[in-house]
């Protein structure tokens, strides 16, 4: 008597690889898993055994099975083996006789298989459903990690769109519905529900955690709150197979899947069979079985192989009557064990897997039933529970760890913000008036990007480090994509060419458009987003240096300013230098970045890689200008200046630039060559640009001087502080603790003009008048070495820590934590560190020079000290240890002063009005062809 059932399902996927281009090397993981596992499955199935499979199949792997293309190139790849398989016949040895033979006769039947179905498997499987003899559904659009998805939009289209795509191939719609990773999250079921799906699959903690605890545990599916009903994997029975250390796949009789003829016979032998490029490929001839730890491996024999099998098909069929046994008690309903697994493991991974499925599947199962999902709660669905499942997955750990973190986090703050403009971008198509075919077909191609680039296969990749590369390169390209497709939406004129090239390059889903991202509430956000734009500015800003690419505070006041003008209502295009990892193309908190590479980028000598630069930036924008309509262009700095030049007489727009400092300011005079040729070019971007800016009167008047320049040239706008950069942090611990009286931070470029050399000497005279206070300073640059030996010289190494470059979390970590903020500089044009302390709530000491003595108002916002006098700065320390209430008084009145006085807000709205002041006064004549 059958106290319990079995419900074996295969999980079919893999990541879409078709590419224009033939002999990818991807497209042969397609190809393995069609010779190894798909059409040995069909085999099986044509013999209509006993027990039930389950198969999902994704869509991507629906769509590639499908593709006339893809389909043409693995005929050709079988052919391929087939001549191998001959030319293998007449050099085989009498121990490797039966063996090739093996390979012979199986291609000639993989071979009749595929040309029987008209080579669309998909027919086979479609057949054996409709029959019963499988129970076949779906997974999401792209195998999506949804949970990590962050909009109900994008949650229903991987989900509505996978059902569709099964629709498609099958001809019906599923009644299951494979979660991609087993990850559920609350809220997954509420979608599944409302599309249909009666059944999904969760790993087996998922269960064991519910709220309240099933009386089964994992012994029967569970309903979740909005009725979808969840089978729970059965660890003990799957580890059976999943083991890396004691599962069936790693016995020694098996197959070796890492030792491949590809790499042990001569080149020449091999050569017509390997990639066209000339470099070796796994040919998928193995010749050596697993044998054992041991790098001697004996020669595969596959009778035996098949016989041990069997062997582990009737070990794992007695292993099922002993569970069902063992919960024999269990009734209404009665104990399920539900074993899923990836259905490559079976052929492509376990060479043997479709040999112990088909010795599986026709085992009499003494205590046990095959079964269904769809037929279990056919038979059950009364009298299953109703629980809480939490978010889980069947990875490492049972959670998401293999899909975020820090070698993956990355790729999601692209993602998100792919949805959010799909969203806006579909409430704009809902509000014209006029149906326009190109946006709507350029609208469907940007959600087939983003579903591509969404795939839970490269952020898994790169987790494992074995394609790493090709998933990098595959989500940066389509994440490119769609940034480059969402210009194009959003300008007068869409462009089909380009349209149509990114449809024939990745011809996914190309049948399908896509509505998943409309809502009332989102087309209201959008009417009213749309209307504060029609006044916007539309600005093309250049500058050498952008985040992640953080040399000085240029960096950061090019980043502060123009998100805070997208804020405010602009589009913000900035044009950079490329930052390896990157995108060339993002959308970094609304403002788009392009990032090049300059003509020479191996120059070693850095004026002239600013000159290769400025090519690069020139052409990106030229390129851009034929696609978007400029109101101005924002330089920063000498290293843009013949990139600005250009591009002003180009576009015919006028050009604004921001002067952050000056060379001869830097090095108190022009000395050498090299200093004159980049005064020069300092001196030639004030003169094309139409106004100027400058952060201080100090460097007003010393623009205004050393160039030149009228004074009506001249706009004054001070550098600003984002509170938010300058967060507390939540744990507040001191970095590094120590027995000294005080900790007094200082932080930027290591260079002459920052003035840290002051800092050791004010260090002595401190230390031989017995204080020991301690002074960090953060940050990297030439004079690092140099300092450290100083320090070394004058006897303070203990009390002068060099901590070399920090991170933002870490710079926050020194400010919160120290007792005042330091900043000696000789020469500083404005001095946003300044600001920064201020900004923490720190007692903030400057040197009385440039925009630092601006920003800091003596006794009430900070203290001034003399530059380069290491007396002055032991002035303000006594003054510090004197009178603590007194400098926390001034911190916090420093503290109001940087909220207000420095603000973005008001800078940004500055900044316009120096745009609005620049726009009338241009003639618009020329420019590049539009």
């Amino acid at each position: 008597m059958a106290h319990g059932y079995l419900s074996f399902v295969l999980h079919a996927h893999l990541p879409y690889v078709r590419h224009r281009e033939a002999n990818r090397l991807e497209e042969r993981w397609l190809f393995e898993a069609l010779t190894e596992t798909y059409i040995p499955l069909i085999w099986l199935l044509e013999e209509r055994p006993a027990g039930k499979l389950s198969i999902s199949f994704s869509p991507p792997l629906m769509e590639m099975l499908a593709d006339p293309v893809l389909q043409r190139r693995y005929a050709e790849h079988l052919d391929s083996l087939k001549k191998l398989v001959k030319k293998e016949q007449n050099r085989t040895t009498p121990e490797e006789e039966s063996l090739i033979s093996h390979y012979d006769e199986r291609l000639e039947r993989v071979y009749e298989t595929y040309s029987r179905y008209d080579s669309n498997i998909l027919k086979a499987f479609s057949t054996f459903h409709n029959e019963g003899i499988i129970e076949c559904f779906t997974s999401a659009a792209t195998h999506a990690f949804l949970p990590y998805l962050q909009t109900e939009q994008a949650l229903r289209c991987q989900i509505s769109t996978g059902i569709l795509a099964f629709e498609k191939h099958f001809g019906k719609k599923p009644a299951g519905f494979w979660l991609p990773e087993c990850a559920f999250t609350p809220g997954v079921d509420k979608i599944l529900a409302e599309q249909g799906i009666r059944y999904t699959f969760v790993d087996e903690h998922a269960i064991r955690m519910a709220s309240p605890s099933p009386r089964n545990q994992i012994g029967a599916p569970c309903y979740s709150p909005h009725g979808v009903a969840l089978f729970p994997r059965n660890q003990e029975i799957s580890s059976q197979i999943w083991s890396s250390s004691t599962g069936y796949p790693g016995d020694y009789e098996y197959r070796e899947f890492y030792r491949d003829i590809a790499y042990e016979r001569e080149w020449e032998y091999i050569k017509p069979h390997m990639h066209p490029e000339g470099f070796r490929i796994d040919s998928g001839f193995k010749h050596k079985k697993i044998t054992g730890p041991t790098e001697e491996k004996e020669a595969y024999e596959p009778a035996r192989a098949v016989e041990k099998a069997a062997q582990h098909a009737e070990h794992f069929a007695a292993m099922a009557d002993e569970i069902s046994r063992r919960n024999s008690s269990q009734s209404y309903p009665p104990h399920l064990i539900t074993a899923p697994f990836d259905a490559e493991l079976f052929g492509h991974w376990w060479y043997e897997g479709p040999d112990f499925l088909k010795k599986l599947l026709k085992q009499n199962l003494k205590e046990t039933i095959w079964t269904t999902p769809q037929e279990y709660l056919h038979n059950h669905y009364r009298d299953l529970e109703t629980v809480h499942a939490s978010f889980s997955t069947w990875g490492r750990d049972g959670y998401g760890d293999v899909w975020l973190n820090p070698g993956n986090a990355w790729m999601y703050r692209h993602l998100h913000k792919c949805e959010r403009e799909l969203i806006r971008c579909a409430s704009l198509l809902l509000e014209s008036q006029h149906r326009d075919e190109w946006k709507e077909r350029c609208y469907n191609q940007m959600v087939r990007e983003w579903m591509l680039a969404v795939s839970s296969d490269w952020a898994f990749i790169i987790d494992g480090g074995t394609a790493d590369q090709y998933a990098a390169e595959r989500f940066n390209q389509h994440v490119t994509r769609f940034n480059e497709l969402l210009i194009h939406f959003n300008s007068e004129n869409v462009s089909s060419p380009i349209i149509q090239a990114y449809e024939n390059d990745f011809p996914f889903l190309s049948y399908m458009t896509f509505n998943h991202f409309n809502n009332e509430h989102d087309q209201y956000v959008s009417k009213r987003y749309s209307s504060s734009q029609t006044t916007g500015k539309t600005i093309l800003m250049l500058s050498w240096e952008f985040p992640p690419m953080v040399v000085g505070g240029l960096s950061r006041h090019v980043y502060d300013l123009s998100r805070k003008l997208v804020e405010q209502g602009h589009s913000v295009y900035v044009i950079t230098s490329a930052v390896e990892g990157y995108p060339d193309h993002e959308l970094n908190e609304g403002v788009n970045v392009y990032r090049v590479k300059g003509d020479q980028p191996l120059f070693n000598d850095f004026y002239h890689w600013t000159g290769s630069l400025n090519a690069s930036m020139a052409r990106q924008g030229a390129e851009l200008g034929k696609k978007v309509k400029f109101d101005c262009i924002h330089a920063h700095d000498w290293l843009v200046s013949v990139a600005a030049a250009r591009l002003k007489e180009g576009l015919a727009i006028p050009l604004i630039a921001t002067i952050h400092a000056t060379e001869s300011g830097r090095n108190n005079g022009i000395h050498s060559p090299v200093q004159y040729e980049i005064h020069q070019k300092e001196g030639d971007l004030v003169y094309h640009a139409d106004r100027v800016i400058v952060c201080s009167d100090y460097m007003h008047k010393e623009v205004q001087q050393l160039f030149q320049v009228h004074v009506e040239k001249l706009a004054i706008l001070p550098n600003g502080i984002d509170p938010k950069l300058v967060s507390k942090p939540h744990t507040l611990s001191m970095p590094v603790e120590s027995s000294h009286e005080a900790t007094i931070f200082s932080v930027g470029r290591v260079v002459r003009e920052k003035g840290f050399q002051t800092i050791i000497e004010a260090s002595a005279i401190l230390r031989s008048q017995g204080k020991r206070i301690r002074f960090v300073i953060a940050g990297k640059g030439p004079m690092l070495d140099e300092l450290r030996r100083t320090a070394t010289e004058y006897g303070v190494a203990e009390d002068v820590w060099f901590t070399g470059f920090i991170s933002d979390e870490e710079r926050n970590q020194w400010l919160f934590t120290s007792d005042a903020a330091l900043f000696p500089s000789h020469y500083e044009p404005f001095g946003i560190v300044a600001l920064e302390g201020m900004a923490a709530g720190k007692l903030t000491i400057v040197s009385d020079t440039g925009g630092l003595s601006e920003i800091v108002d003596h006794g009430k916002t900070g203290l001034k000290i003399i530059p380069q006098d290491a007396a002055s700065i032991v002035w303000a320390v006594d003054y510090m240890l004197r009178d603590r209430d007194r400098a926390k008084r001034i911190a916090e009145a420093g503290y109001e002063a940087a909220l207000t006085v420095f603000n973005w807000e008001k800078i940004a709205a500055g900044t316009v009005d120096v745009y609005e002041d620049s726009i009338p006064k241009l003639k618009l004549t020329g420019g590049f062809a539009k």
